[in-house]
Parts: structure tokens; C-alpha cells; sequence
């Protein structure tokens, strides 16, 4: 099986995988064996991959993350450019523009190898515990782990636990160069010198001496065992399907085609990002959001800072975060803020992911806290995942589940609504409704409307008796944007007649829309 170089390398580190590592002859019970399976594995989880997380504040970011194969570099620039951050240790600055002045490269060499210095010590705390544990926050992954381990080696549960805290970068002497000889050879020998295939390819020198230099392949996928290639394959599809996506049709179209080994499906959606987002932040973000929700019973509080456009100003507040909510374009996460009222508990607030300049997870007795919050969470207020899902009703238009529910009433052309709603799912979210079904619903318009309201609805109905139109009544969410893009969209073939306030809000924009191409 051949790879390309959009593959990344996010296979879990099982047995399997770690023995594939080694020459057939070598043991992976053996200490320095599985010590130096663990190092190739952070290797090629920051050269190919994207990095590791260890938990909050601790991660192994990746210096290649983006870089193709023509990217040349060194051992030393690999040790020197990880965006590393163990025990609370403040992440360096990456890909610094270099400086080309001769008087200033060997300057530049010397603060290229203080980094590396650093990370090597930082490298050197790691034990096989943090890496395999910290990383997937599952117990029960770990576990699965442990018992593959001793079952293939028949070892004890005092043995794998013994193994589990070696050092996979210990020290190798007390300067630099005997630290890192070891390890350089790991790029040499074990990366860069396999029989036929390799992890990274070697750069020679005009007289055939290494360099010491490397680039990265597109041929590394076919030392994954294919089993494993397989699984993950499998492991990848599986995750789409109507847990996440709620049209059940849809979710079943997507799920039979990304099956096929060959590529059938082909489904377009907007991810936005913003362009200055770094790679290492995005996954530092994401580490540390993850870790928080990895045990249920536990998430903690966040203070975030944020900056909502270029334009606005930047805040950091503490929230207490639910759930991510993909809609349209781009992920948000959204989250509950206490209330300066006594009559509200608290209230909703969606962040964009890319917005988010920092985060930082606080222990339930911080001061900074707000008391409210507090008080939620020894009372078992705090809104779960399942609430937020569980209160998206399926016949409501748009997506703001915490903004309050209304009701339109609305006219379309009878053919828009023949095209665009009948026998579709839009049909449950708008309702048709006529002097027939008039009292039937009249307790639905008797929660939204008032009586001069009602009044109006009956005259529209007696007045408009016809085959050019179709009458509705729809709940949505005020203020929601995308019901009143939705509207906007389709044009003169809708007209809302209630509320007057999204009404009028409509007129205004078509207005001030017309006056935009009448002016010369």
C-alpha cells in the first residue's frame, strides 16, 4: 500500500506497531529495546504526525508539521525546533526567520543547540507511563495495552508496571554529545538505514559521506503492519455516523461510501480557520480541551482569552464548556457563563476555536471562580453534552439552541414550496396551515401570537385563497443568523408576515441592499 504525503502518521502505539520497530531478532521485553520503540515512536509522531499531548500544559508538538518532503534537517534542528512543554515549562517560539550574515551563524548555531539542550532535559523526565497514559487520557486503553503486553510476553503485572516507568530519553553522560549520540544514531541507523524501505532518506554528501541531513518520505506508510493500516482505516469511518450527524439518511449515505477501498464519495464542507492560527497552538487548544473533558465526572471550569473579530478588543473570562458544535463553516465551542441576575443561573456563549488566543484549566477551588459557577457545581447544576442535544428540537429552523424559541408565519410561492419543502425534511420545521387544520393548530399559535396577531394570521388565510400560495407557521430561534440568512436566500419566493420584528428586519436589509446597486 503506497502513501501520500497528505497520510498522517496517528496510529496508537500497540504492541503490534512497537514490535515492527525492531529486527527480527530483537526482543521488545528487552529494556533498551522497548525504550528505543518508544523513541522512534515520538519521532515519527512529530515528524509525520501531529505531536503528542501528555496532559494540561504538557505536550511534544510537531516541528514538521506542513513541511513536504523537499524540507531538509538534522537531528540537531529536529531536538532544537520541538515545540516541547513539560511540567508547566513555558513553549519556545518556533521557526524564528534565520539569520544568513556569516558573522552571525555561529551565534545562531550556539542558540540552536541551547534549545536542543533544553528540550533533551525536558525529553529525558519523560517516562513510558506519561507517554502511553497522559496521551490517550484512557484508562481503559492503557489497560488494553498492559494486558496485550503480558499476554504475548507472559510477564507479570509487578514486571509491565517496572517497564512502564523506564525513561525512554535517559541520560547517556553528562555533556551534550554523549546525550545525543545515542539518539542521533536512532535517525542514522533505525530511521534512515532500513534494507529497502525507510522512515526518512539520507542525504550524501558529493563524495558519499552522510551529511547528516534528512528529508522526509511519502514511502513510510508501508512499514505500518497492514493490519494496522486497516484497523485505523476502519477506526476512521466508523466515526461517522448519526451520533454526530442527525439526518439519519445522510449519515447512512456518507457511511456506506467512505467504506469502499476505492473513493466514491467525494462531500465538500467549509472549514474555517483563520489564517494566522498556528499549528502548534490548534493542537495545544485541542490538547487541553480534550484532556478536560476526558473524565465526565470531572471537567473543570476554563479561562480563556479571546478575541471574537481582528477588530475587537481581546477578553479572558472563565466559562465552563459543554459541548463543540459544528455549524456551517467552523467549529464553536460553546459554554455557560454565570449571570449578574438572581432570577438566572447563567447563560450560553459560543467561541469560535480559532478565536481563542489561550486557555488554561482551573481546579474547582480557584478563587477566580465565579460563585455561581461554584454553586452550580456542588448542587449538580452544570449542563451536560446530552441537555444541550436533547434541547435541539428537530422541527425547529436554526441552530441557536440557547437563544428563546418563536414562531413565523410565512407565505411561499406554491412552487418554491413544492420544490424546496414538501417531502422534504422541512416539512416538519414548516407547517402548512389552512382553514382545515386552522383550530388543530391553534394551540401552537396561541404559544407564540398574541390575539391581534391570530386575528391577522386568519385574515391572511381568508384573503390569499388561491393556488399561487402556500401559508406556514415555523418555530425558530430569535436572533438566530442563519434562519434569517436562510430567508433572505430564498428571495421572493417567501414572504414573512409574522413576527413583525423579523419582518421589518428583512425589509431593512433588502432595502439597504437595492440602495447599494442603485447608487452610481
Amino acid at each position: 500500500m503506497s502513501a501520500n504525503s497528505n497520510q498522517i502518521f496517528d496510529y496508537p502505539p500497540t504492541v503490534e506497531l512497537l514490535r515492527s520497530f525492531l529486527p527480527s531478532k530483537a526482543v521488545l521485553l528487552e529494556e533498551n529495546a522497548l525504550k528505543k520503540t518508544w523513541r522512534i515512536y515520538i519521532y515519527l509522531k512529530t515528524i509525520y504526525g501531529d505531536g503528542i499531548s501528555l496532559g494540561n500544559d504538557k505536550y511534544i508538538n510537531s516541528p514538521l508539521a506542513g513541511k513536504d518532503a523537499t524540507y531538509e534537517f538534522s537531528f540537531l534542528e529536529w531536538l532544537s525546533e520541538l515545540e516541547l512543554c513539560l511540567s508547566n515549562q513555558i513553549p519556545k517560539q518556533l521557526n524564528q526567520p534565520k539569520v544568513n550574515s556569516n558573522s552571525n551563524k555561529k551565534q545562531e548555531k550556539a542558540e540552536q543547540r541551547d534549545k536542543a539542550k533544553e528540550n533533551i532535559y525536558l525529553l529525558q523526565q519523560l517516562t513510558i507511563e506519561d507517554i502511553w497514559y497522559q496521551m490517550f487520557y484512557l484508562q481503559e486503553e492503557r489497560d488494553k495495552w498492559i494486558d496485550d503486553f503480558k499476554y504475548f510476553y507472559k510477564i507479570s503485572e509487578a514486571e509491565i508496571q517496572h517497564l512502564l516507568q523506564l525513561r525512554p530519553f535517559d541520560s547517556q553522560g553528562d555533556n551534550f554529545t554523549n546525550q545525543t549520540r545515542l539518539y542521533r544514531l536512532d535517525f542514522q541507523i533505525s530511521l534512515a538505514n532500513a534494507e529497502k524501505t525507510h522512515w526518512l532518506k539520507a542525504i550524501y554528501d558529493s563524495d558519499q559521506k552522510l551529511t547528516g541531513n534528512y528529508f522526509k518520505v511519502d514511502s513510510w506508510l508501508q512499514l505500518i503492519p497492514e493490519l494496522l493500516q486497516e484497523n485505523n482505516h476502519q477506526r476512521l469511518n466508523s466515526e461517522v455516523n448519526s451520533e454526530y450527524i442527525n439526518n439519519e439518511e445522510l449519515a447512512d449515505f456518507i457511511t456506506r461510501f467512505a467504506k469502499n477501498t476505492q473513493k466514491r464519495l467525494l462531500f465538500a464542507a467549509e472549514f474555517i480557520m483563520s489564517a494566522n492560527i498556528k499549528k502548534q497552538k490548534y493542537n495545544a487548544l485541542i490538547n487541553t480541551l480534550e484532556l478536560n473533558w476526558s473524565k465526565s465526572d470531572c471537567v473543570k471550569p476554563l479561562k480563556i482569552t479571546y478575541k471574537k473579530f481582528q477588530t475587537s478588543p481581546v477578553i479572558t473570562t472563565i466559562i465552563f464548556p459543554v459541548i463543540f458544535y459544528y455549524i456551517k463553516r467552523g467549529p464553536y465551542l460553546y459554554a455557560i457563563r454565570p449571570t449578574e441576575f438572581e432570577d438566572e443561573k447563567y447563560y450560553w456563549e459560543g467561541y469560535r476555536l480559532d478565536r481563542i488566543l489561550d486557555v488554561e484549566i482551573l481546579n474547582w477551588d480557584n478563587q477566580q471562580i465565579p460563585v455561581k459557577l461554584r454553586e452550580l457545581n456542588d448542587e449538580n447544576e452544570l449542563p451536560t453534552p446530552e441537555d444541550v442535544e436533547d434541547s435541539l428540537d428537530a422541527d425547529t429552523l436554526g441552530y441557536a439552541f440557547w437563544k428563546t424559541q418563536k414562531m413565523m408565519f410565512v407565505r411561499f410561492e406554491r412552487n418554491h414550496y413544492r420544490n424546496y419543502i414538501q417531502d422534504t425534511s422541512r416539512q416538519k420545521i414548516f407547517k402548512e396551515i389552512n382553514f382545515q387544520n386552522f383550530q388543530e393548530l391553534n394551540s401552537d399559535l396561541e404559544r407564540f401570537f398574541n390575539n391581534k396577531e391570530i386575528t391577522l394570521i386568519l385574515q391572511s388565510l381568508r384573503r390569499e385563497i388561491n393556488e399561487k400560495y402556500v401559508f406556514c407557521i415555523a418555530k425558530f430561534y430569535e436572533e438566530d443568523i442563519d434562519v434569517f440568512l436562510r430567508i433572505l436566500i430564498w428571495g421572493k419566493n417567501v414572504k414573512v408576515i409574522l413576527p413583525s420584528e423579523l419582518k421589518d428586519k428583512i425589509f431593512q436589509e433588502i432595502q439597504s441592499t437595492m440602495k447599494q446597486y442603485q447608487d452610481k
